[in-house]
């Protein structure tokens, strides 16, 4: 009768390399908020930023037009933002928002890796237009 033997493989074990600290990575609230406003774009139901008269002439002078009604703060690598929103006529306020604030959640700590812990929506208008 015969005998199976097995025969122990080597095979090579995964050693991780070592952790190397090669320097700080700071992402600006500049970038966070142009990431932001990417997001607001996508949601369905979001006719447009809003802000404040001078805001606005100040963002539009400076190119920073996504940017528009965007408050962004970072304190211990954590994200504070806060939007103003004008909403496009016949859709639910309250889904319109709680959708937008998980869009600009996902896209900031996914493509930044910053953590949001607060998004507040303000609607400050009603938009019976679509969006451009």
């Amino acid at each position: 009768m015969s005998e199976i033997i097995e025969i122990p493989t080597n095979e090579p074990e995964y050693i991780a390399p070592p952790s190397i600290h090669m320097g700080t990575i700071h992402i600006t609230n500049n970038v966070l908020s142009k990431i932001v406003g990417m997001a607001a774009q996508t949601t369905t139901g979001v006719s447009s930023m809003s802000v404040g008269l001078t805001e606005g002439i100040a963002k539009s002078i400076s190119g920073k037009s996504l940017q528009k009604g965007i408050d962004v703060h970072v304190k211990d690598d954590q994200a504070s933002i806060q939007l103003r929103i004008n909403i496009q006529y016949g859709n639910k306020m309250h889904e319109v928002c709680r959708e937008l604030q998980h869009n600009v959640q996902q896209a900031v700590e996914q493509l930044a890796g910053v953590m949001v812990n607060e998004i507040k929506v303000q609607v400050v208008g009603i938009s019976m237009q679509e969006p451009v």
